[in-house]
């Protein structure tokens, strides 16, 4: 059964596919007709829900799930681990969007924070569970 988490993780990343590509489809409109000149600034903000928001949330959600899990006790660890995986990373994909905004230019610098936070955290959990199997493989 796949967990709550990874549930969410890919329906956000999803979430944040569909605002990327209607951001995309707008810088595509500008490129063709020029007519949203002012669109081109929102050219970061794509790449970084494409990147961070969509792709990477996808593939965390998705490893999170198909990942081996611990022969005994939680299966996967802690869940208040993986909520703040995913709390994380969508905090940090928010300030990291917000650089649109020239009055929050602190934010994508603690965007990229929570990020680098929610990937060590996913690591950690993650990697508990690789080595538990190492471990009893005899």
């Amino acid at each position: 059964m796949m967990p709550l988490q990874s549930i969410w993780m890919m329906k956000i990343s999803l979430m944040w596919l569909l605002i990327s590509i209607f951001i995309g489809g707008l810088i595509l409109i500008e490129k063709a007709a020029g007519v949203l000149p002012a669109v081109w600034g929102l050219l970061s903000v794509h790449y970084e829900l494409a990147i961070w928001g969509w792709m990477v949330q996808f593939i965390i959600g998705t490893a999170y799930w198909m990942f081996p899990k611990f022969l005994t006790g939680t299966r996967r660890g802690p869940e208040w681990a993986a909520w703040s995986v995913v709390v994380l990373l969508n905090a940090g994909v928010i300030s990291l969007i917000s650089s649109v905004l020239p009055q929050f230019g602190y934010l994508p610098k603690l965007g990229r924070g929570l990020i680098l936070l929610s990937i060590l955290a996913f690591v950690t959990l993650t990697w508990k569970r690789v080595v538990t199997y190492r471990n009893h493989s005899h």
